[in-house]
């Protein structure tokens, strides 16, 4: 505060970064509206508006902040970097792309974007772009959350038991408030069908909580999902709704070309077709059933 006691606005920005600091969203928004009607074209106030709108469910108000911010200073890091986090929520990926790009072209030694490329690689299935990332994000910030997560990422698509526990045990020992990350990690897996590398995962947290029942649940779960005996309905965990049409359409086109080459066979065919129906209605909740006994829940 100057002698007159008006607020520049590098005070107001620190201010505001406080009150978001602390999740004060609703204040934050108070102070930047007073801010702002004296230092309208301020870039670091800007971009506190974009962030604020950003954390409260209005990525379209942030974005346009956010190029305003950038049309008036376009090497400013903190817009640049949540442009592209809004790019890649949007599901623009390219555009997230580009900008992740000139970022590292004009900061080189930032692990975290590194491991932010990585990330978005994953997520376009570019797999060998986004090990390699991985692991020069780790190289350049060893202590990096995204980039210990990015390597683990790499190490269960390998198939690497130890290396993905070891990388885990690092992220909960360093940063015991990313228990919530490594609950995404899981979502990821079980999205792709990666249900072993999932309960893996489910598992070490659990060592670390041994108390959560959430966490066991978890575990039964992805227990359940990984078993030998539910391998025949591995399609329709993968891809729900596709698999039974598939499954619909593959069923009438068997039942029609045995009807005109081999009648015969239409008993057998009906009976395994119900016996499979019935398999996949009752055993799954059968099976989670006797885990949860098994695990005490």
């Amino acid at each position: 505060m100057n002698d007159h006691g008006v607020l520049s606005a590098r005070d107001y920005s620190r201010r505001v970064q406080g009150l978001i600091e602390r999740n004060r969203y609703a204040q934050a928004r108070d102070e930047l509206g007073e801010a702002l009607a004296q230092y309208p074209d301020d870039s670091d106030l800007l971009y506190g508006a974009a962030l604020v709108d950003y954390l409260t469910g209005k990525p379209d108000d942030a974005r346009e902040a956010l190029l305003r911010v950038l049309s008036r200073e376009p090497g400013h890091f903190a817009a640049r970097s949540l442009l592209a986090t809004v790019y890649q929520d949007s599901g623009e990926l390219p555009a997230a792309e580009l900008v992740l790009i000139e970022l590292l072209r004009d900061y080189p030694e930032s692990g975290h974007h590194y491991a932010r490329y990585a990330m978005l690689m994953y997520r376009t299935m570019h797999i060998d772009k986004a090990k390699a990332l991985a692991h020069e994000a780790l190289r350049l910030d060893p202590d990096d959350e995204l980039a210990l997560i990015a390597c683990m990422m790499g190490d269960l698509i390998d198939g690497r038991k130890g290396a993905e526990q070891e990388r885990l045990a690092a992220l909960m020992g360093r940063h015991p408030e990313s228990a919530g990350t490594a609950h995404m990690l899981i979502t990821h897996l079980v999205r792709r069908g990666k249900y072993r590398a999932a309960k893996r995962i489910a598992i070490e947290l659990l060592k670390l909580n041994p108390g959560s029942r959430e966490i066991l649940e978890l575990v039964v779960e992805l227990d359940a999902l990984s078993h030998w005996s539910m391998l025949p309905l591995w399609p329709f965990n993968r891809w729900g709704w596709a698999a039974s049409v598939v499954l619909w359409v593959v069923t009438v086109a068997v039942f029609s070309g045995a009807g005109k080459i081999a009648p015969h066979i239409l008993g057998p065919l009906n009976i395994l077709l119900l016996g499979y129906c019935a398999y996949s209605w009752i055993f799954p909740s059968l099976l989670k059933r006797w885990l949860k006994r098994r695990a005490g829940i």
